[in-house]
């Protein structure tokens, strides 16, 4: 009796000492490991993405539909994802979306034609778009339940990641296939579908809302100033979609291989760690909206240079830019929605600049710049690119100071 009694014992003192060392130690370490794995795989497809279309044959104006649409899915993913997630927990929607994007990658190379593989990636898009949001939401729930770590000490692996992987695919795809990254990155997606698997949840953890409310939405809609910022993020998106991932095609058109390119987006990537870190004094030091209008018009002058640059490797330093215009930004319009929105609603406000920023400015930008390359070259569409983003600036100084 005295023996069972003893094992009891050690049993739950065992489960207590294994709940406790998970969630001070293992749990931030299995999710930085997610976006590690996670963002790896994506650097070894994504980037090269439109440059394999090409090498297919597609001509500017089918490159721009395909990743425009793909784009668009977001404004279905989220909501949809979304009350999964409310319904069975974060990591088991992660799990089932993970698992199919692995295999619509893997099968991604045999879709014959234009028209069927538009159709294919609006489901993989449906599949592939809520794994970064779901981990955003697993990592900011951690961070909410322990105060041991931040959300950009677990975050900041997914840009590293996404480095190192951009160089390494850029790199090997100078004497391999555009074809092969289907391969690669079903793999790497595997590793990272293992890891999730590690992460348990601790039993008083309360999950972060993703999805949306339509109550939440007709409340927020009714405030003029949020409408309006969500249509500066929309012409932001527009003017900005040629340095997100349209830029290989503009690195290509000057005369860039691969492995240039590849080292391109590290570059951009390693940009951005420190800015993540320090945007946050920033904008307590100068405000949000002096911030943000930086960020602007940071990017009105990257566009504007690389309309002039014709030298592959300066314009891959440029990159370096990179930092001022999205980590600031990305940190700041957070910062600024979370201050106009209640705060029961800031998870429904974090979805919404997801949907007009990428699934509406980007979209539209998107398809845009594939039309126009097949016209034009992709220096004066950074130009273009340029003009635009100055009406998107123009437009916040306006919003800024009539909010004021």
């Amino acid at each position: 009796m005295l023996k069972s009694d003893s094992n009891t014992a050690n049993t739950s003192v065992r489960d207590f000492f294994s709940r406790t060392r998970a969630t001070t130690l293992f749990r931030p370490v299995i999710i930085a490991n997610i976006y590690l794995f996670f963002y790896f795989g994506l650097s070894t497809w994504l980037p090269f993405f439109n440059i394999y279309l090409l090498d297919r044959g597609f001509n500017g104006r089918q490159v721009g539909i395909i990743t425009g649409l793909y784009q668009a899915m977001l404004f279905f993913v989220v909501p949809v994802w979304g009350m999964v997630a409310d319904r069975f927990g974060n990591r088991k929607t992660l799990h089932i979306t993970l698992f199919g994007a692995m295999l619509a990658v893997l099968f991604l190379r045999f879709i014959p034609t234009f028209e069927m593989l538009t159709l294919y990636m609006l489901g993989f898009a449906f599949l592939h778009h809520p794994i970064g949001m779901l981990t955003d939401s697993l990592a900011i729930t951690y961070v909410r339940h322990s105060n041991r770590v931040s959300f950009g000490h677990m975050r900041v692996w997914g840009s590293v990641s996404w480095a190192i992987g951009a160089v390494i695919m850029g790199r090997f795809l100078q004497a391999h296939s555009t074809a092969t990254i289907f391969q690669i990155a079903p793999v790497i997606y595997g590793v990272t579908w293992l890891i999730i698997w590690l992460y348990q949840k601790p039993e008083d953890l309360q999950r972060v809302r993703v999805s949306f409310r339509f109550s939440e939405l007709k409340e927020i809609f009714a405030n003029k100033k949020i409408i309006f910022f969500l249509l500066l993020l929309t012409l932001f998106g527009i003017g900005v979609s040629p340095l997100y991932i349209f830029i290989n095609l503009y690195f290509r058109d000057i005369g860039a291989g691969n492995e240039l390119i590849g080292l391109g987006f590290a570059i951009m990537a390693i940009s951005e760690v420190p800015f993540f870190f320090l945007a946050g004094s920033f904008v307590k030091r100068w405000g949000a909206a002096k911030i943000l209008l930086l960020a602007i018009a940071t990017a009105i002058v990257r566009l504007g240079l690389y309309s002039l640059i014709s030298n592959p490797l300066i314009a891959v330093f440029l990159g370096l830019a990179q930092g001022l215009n999205f980590s600031l930004f990305w940190v700041v319009v957070v910062e600024i929605m979370h201050n106009l929105v209640p705060e029961q609603y800031r998870a429904t406000a974090q979805s919404l600049i997801w949907a007009f920023h990428i699934g509406g400015g980007l979209t539209i930008g998107n398809m845009s710049i594939g039309w126009l390359s097949d016209v034009l070259p992709m220096q004066q569409v950074m130009l273009l690119a340029s003009a635009f983003t100055s009406v998107a600036f123009i437009y916040a100084m306006l919003y800024f100071w009539k909010n004021h």
